[in-house]
């Protein structure tokens, strides 16, 4: 009986340690989003459904972060573009696709391998002392890496000192 026991309560232990496990990975920031566009792999320009532009700035502390060139071209698994890409480093995002689909703004991010968030920016995270304010043509938003961009946008992410 004593063996029985014994045997039970590990089990229940082991299980509730696997229920409160799930629950919590269930639940984590870190969890990626499903963003259909950052699965895009186009081989060229043609047949596209969609190509915009959007604007995008970088200040981290003050100074502004240059976004690369080349972010989502022949990356592993894509010999071609990703459906948001650069092609030189001003900032100028390209949001090609080959039929319509939401373009958030956390895509390029993902894309890029970089981390966004209404609480990190590029490692940079939220604390007592600092902030990520984003804002769109001008205007604060708050949807940060869920913010569905439009073509001509002017997009800003400030990490700053409060």
């Amino acid at each position: 009986m004593k063996a029985e026991n014994a045997v039970l309560s590990t089990v229940a232990i082991f299980t509730l340690a696997f229920i409160l496990l799930t629950l919590n990975s269930s639940n984590s920031p870190s969890e990626e989003k499903n963003w259909q566009i950052a699965n895009v792999c186009l081989a060229d320009h043609n047949s596209l459904e969609s190509h915009e532009h959007v604007q995008l700035a970088i200040i981290i502390n003050g100074s502004e972060v240059e976004i690369e060139s080349n972010i989502g071209i022949g990356d592993p698994g894509c010999d071609g573009m990703k459906g948001i890409h650069t092609h030189d480093n001003t900032g100028r995002l390209h949001i090609e696709t080959p039929s319509v689909m939401p373009a958030p703004l956390g895509a390029f991010f993902e894309i890029w391998g970089e981390s966004f968030s209404q609480n990190e920016i590029m490692g940079h995270k939220n604390d007592s002392n600092h902030e990520i304010v984003l804002t769109v043509n001008g205007e604060v938003n708050h949807l940060y890496d869920e913010y569905m961009m439009q073509d001509g946008d002017q997009i800003r992410i400030e990490y700053r000192g409060i």
